[in-house]
């Protein structure tokens, strides 16, 4: 197994509380990141994320920190597929008048899949970010 991690950021003319309000909003994000379907939140607060792709996985908060503004969240363990971890955070800081947006996403898979991983996460982040800037007119 290789862990890939990737990380990218994005600088938004938008105050760094409302863009941390709009991503700290968990069962959201299929209204602004264009590889994800839909996102079903489950009574036990964990969500199922349906992807453009096809496929489907659960995950759930690892960890948030509103005065921190970050938020990671993590695969649900011990389901198919060729991951065996994933931990995406998001952490939202304040850049001048407007907010910097970071996404992080760490995924250990298969030796074998780290160059197409590398590839699907970063179109992933790119998308992500590309999100954000469409809502928030940058």
């Amino acid at each position: 197994m290789t862990i890939v991690q990737l990380s990218k950021t994005t600088t938004l003319p938008a105050d760094a509380d409302k863009v941390w309000s709009f991503v700290s909003d968990f069962g959201g994000y299929a209204s602004w990141q264009p590889h994800i379907d839909a996102v079903e939140m489950q009574p036990n607060g964990d969500r199922k994320v349906d992807f453009a792709r096809g496929d489907s996985v659960f995950d759930r908060i690892a960890s948030q920190d509103d005065a921190a503004r970050t938020l990671t969240y993590e695969l649900v363990p011990g389901q198919p597929g060729p991951m065996q971890h994933l931990a995406a955070t998001f952490t939202v800081r304040e850049a001048g008048e407007g907010s910097e947006v970071e996404y992080a996403i760490e995924a250990d898979v298969p030796d074998e899949m780290q160059d197409m991983a590398r590839m699907g996460i970063g179109a992933d982040i790119d998308g992500a970010l590309n999100g954000l800037n469409s809502q928030f007119g940058a």
